[in-house]
């Protein structure tokens, strides 16, 4: 019997270790940082000139601020989405999958998505979309990163990631699962990282989506990027 129960454990860590373990370097994984020390920047202090220039919108925030992301030795992020509990059948399978969109725009800026469908699941997620029903707000959602400094790295994570679908009859269906992808999109990027909001409306980080295109913009995609080039964890100032 304890044979049998190891060989299993056994298993079980071999399916993780090689099929959902999602560090860099591993099939359909980011591929690893050339240089490690840029996951090592507790402690650096960098040069708002040299890094507010080219950055979007990375620097819409009082000096100084902290490079906290996710760690590019991650190499994928896996969200689980599941339906929510306040629509049934055709209506919960829309929503899921305007989520789902809004998500997948940031696919592969900078890490490639897996996303979590199942109806039975393990936690080996690394985030979850959290469903609400309510009044429409200026943004629609929330993200909840948390992150901790050990040594020199930085440990990130969030918490969950909410989104709050308008009640039915206050919009058009289809404008309705227009705001769904573009509030997903918009706490995605809260996500990824502490990204300030953007001062353009079109883009997808602006404060407020009434404007919004719904989709990321090729600045948006410049301010990430510039995000992560940076040594997580470091001050700029």
């Amino acid at each position: 019997m304890k044979t049998l129960v190891f060989l299993a454990a056994a298993i079980a860590f071999a399916v993780y270790w090689f099929g959902f373990r999602p560090v860099c370097g591993t099939s359909g994984a980011l591929a690893c940082p050339a240089d490690i020390s840029i996951e090592e920047g507790v402690g650096v202090t960098l040069s708002a000139r040299e890094v507010c220039r080219g950055a979007g919108y990375l620097c819409n925030q009082p000096l100084p601020f902290q490079v906290v992301r996710w760690p590019l030795d991650q190499g994928k992020l896996r969200v689980r989405v599941g339906y929510p509990d306040f629509a049934r059948g055709a209506a919960a399978e829309q929503l899921r999958e305007a989520a789902i969109a809004g998500i997948m725009q940031w696919d592969n800026h900078p890490f490639p998505l897996v996303i979590d469908k199942g109806r039975w699941t393990v936690r080996l997620w690394d985030m979850s979309i959290v469903w609400t029903q309510g009044l429409v707000m200026a943004s629609g959602g929330v993200a909840r990163p948390r992150w901790e400094f050990d040594g020199k790295r930085v440990k990130f994570g969030v918490e969950g990631m909410g989104v709050v679908v308008p009640p039915p009859g206050s919009m058009p269906q289809e404008a309705l699962l227009a705001r769904v992808t573009a509030v997903a999109a918009h706490e995605f990027g809260h996500a990824l990282g502490i990204l300030n909001h953007s001062d353009r409306e079109r883009d997808i980080m602006f404060p407020s989506l009434n404007n919004s295109t719904g989709t990321l913009t090729e600045r948006d995609i410049q301010t990430l990027g510039a995000l992560y080039a940076l040594p997580n964890g470091a001050m700029v100032q």
